[in-house]
């Protein structure tokens, strides 16, 4: 082998020898193992969380007991026990009334708080009809902006 030869394939085996650390840095950037998360509590970052509070302000929609069906890097859909605030005669004085609510999380995007994906839209459905005064079904957004920058 020539002179010239050997120190072309000491380059690329440089070249590989340094490409490896390279990629497995690059890999370990990337949202942890492809999950995505959910902001289940309105601040922080939930993966299948067995509650979602769905009304930050004041926790006055929520999905306890979530059983999820599915969750993928782009979707996530579970069921769980809703329960509504019910404002009559007044939200201090009012009751929680609760129903069987199903969730379907979508619109990922990776957010600058904590470097990890999450599902920026909940879907919720009452199936059996909403137990309280609010809609049979709504959608709630939960921009990254909700997230603390613990």
């Amino acid at each position: 082998m020539s002179g010239r030869s050997l120190s072309r394939l000491l380059l690329v085996a440089l070249a590989v020898g340094l490409g490896s650390p390279m990629v497995a840095l690059t890999a370990a950037k990337t949202p942890a193992a492809g999950r995505t998360y959910v902001a289940g509590d309105c601040a922080g970052a939930a993966f299948k969380p067995r509650e979602v509070v769905l009304a930050c302000g004041d926790a006055g929609l929520t999905a306890t007991k979530m059983q999820w069906k599915q969750w993928s890097s782009t979707r996530a859909s579970g069921v769980g026990t809703g329960e509504e605030k019910v404002c009559t005669p007044n939200c201090a004085n009012g009751r929680v009334a609760k129903g069987r609510m199903q969730l379907l999380l979508s619109q990922p995007r990776l957010c600058s708080q904590d470097g990890k994906r999450h599902f920026t839209k909940i879907r919720y459905t009452w199936p059996n009809g909403a137990p309280g005064e609010g809609p049979k079904q709504g959608t709630i957004p939960l921009p990254c902006s909700i997230l603390s920058s613990r």
